[in-house]
């Protein structure tokens, strides 16, 4: 472990980013196992969620930039783990979902998922304000990205 610091151990983003890490450590080896790369289980996650979509939805809906994305479809497409469907109005376009080995997939990586999630926060009881806090955070940043910008520059002031 790092060296305690003043601001990393008050500063949000770190510790979401180090809560993640150490939360998705013991999944990421499970991905290695089923020789899933993190990028492509994101891929998968989302489309068994979402359903059928362009490249460009499902990079956000993945949290990834579209270039990444890219490449994982790619990637699971010659596994025949997805497919790509040209778009009706234009045939540019193209639809990605799953296909049954893929959905097949998903769902066993999913309930690692949850069963690993499970035994790392089992000692920590309802978590469920947590995650309402969470839900509404992201929600309010997301709506004005730049309110903290204007809170940083009205202090600078």
């Amino acid at each position: 472990m790092l060296s305690s610091s003043p601001f990393l151990d008050e500063y949000l983003p770190y510790l979401l980013r180090r809560a993640d890490q150490s939360l998705s450590e013991p999944f990421y080896n499970v991905l290695m196992t089923y020789q899933v790369g993190r990028s492509e289980w994101r891929v998968l996650a989302v489309l068994e969620e979402l359903g059928e979509m362009t490249v460009a939805e499902l990079a956000s809906a993945a949290l990834s930039p579209q270039p990444t994305v890219t490449h994982a479809v790619r990637r699971l497409e010659t596994r025949g783990l997805i497919t790509r469907t040209p778009g009706v109005d234009d045939k540019r376009q193209r639809f990605i979902s799953t296909t049954p080995a893929g959905s097949t997939l998903t769902k066993t990586l999913i309930r690692e998922a949850r069963l690993l999630e499970a035994e790392a926060l089992e000692s920590l009881g309802d978590l469920s304000d947590l995650v309402a806090q969470l839900r509404a955070l992201t929600k309010l940043v997301e709506q004005d990205p730049v309110a903290g910008d204007s809170a940083i520059t009205s202090e600078a002031s």
